[in-house]
């Protein structure tokens, strides 16, 4: 027990408590108490830096693999480079995230559709040079493939990761870039 850490690592201690705990152990079968004492720190500590066991898994995401996605300069350009490091991250902890897809899926999607909706709305306002979209048009455009993406990542995680990372990158990478070509194939024809 360090008595010398600070807020930031007492919270990384407990996360990686967790993500090691889930190497042997189904989530619902983890207690707060269990995460305490292998982390070894006392139940206030754990409870100081998180109010139950859902937040601690939705701090891990954001974290571990969602940071990846939120820094602001993610554009078109290097969006596959971004999914690509949340993808590896994640695949370097299957068992965490497989077990904490199955405990509550929606502490996952929740987080990744609040980072990525406001990610493809800028993919969006980027591609669209001749403004041609509507806000709601925007709006609903990055609902749908903030969904489809979260999807095609829920599969991976629950299917026990069958394609590489660099695959589902790659995958994303040409789907936002044939969006791009196609929306401009479209608008030209309509200029005709």
């Amino acid at each position: 027990r360090c008595p010398m850490m600070d807020g930031k690592q007492t919270k990384a201690v407990i996360g990686q408590t967790l993500i090691t705990l889930c190497e042997t152990k189904e989530v619902n079968k983890i207690s707060v108490q269990e995460i305490a004492e292998k982390a070894q720190v006392n139940r206030q500590t754990f409870y100081y830096h998180f109010p139950d066991k859902k937040a601690l898994i939705q701090w891990i995401y954001r974290q571990d693999a969602l940071i990846f996605l939120t820094t602001e300069d993610v554009a078109l350009d290097n969006w596959e480079e971004a999914a690509l490091r949340m993808l590896k991250a994640m695949k370097q902890a299957p068992a965490f995230y497989r077990k904490s897809l199955a405990y509550d899926r929606e502490i996952l999607m929740n987080g990744f559709l609040q980072i990525t909706e406001p990610l493809f709305q800028r993919l969006f306002l980027e591609v669209d040079q001749e403004q041609q979209l509507t806000k709601q048009d925007i709006l609903f455009y990055s609902r749908f493939f903030s969904y489809g993406c979260g999807g095609i990542l829920e599969n991976w995680i629950h299917n026990d990761f069958p394609e590489t990372p660099l695959e589902i990158a790659t995958q994303l990478f040409r789907l936002a870039k044939d969006v791009e070509f196609f929306g401009h194939q479209i608008y030209e024809k309509e200029e005709q």
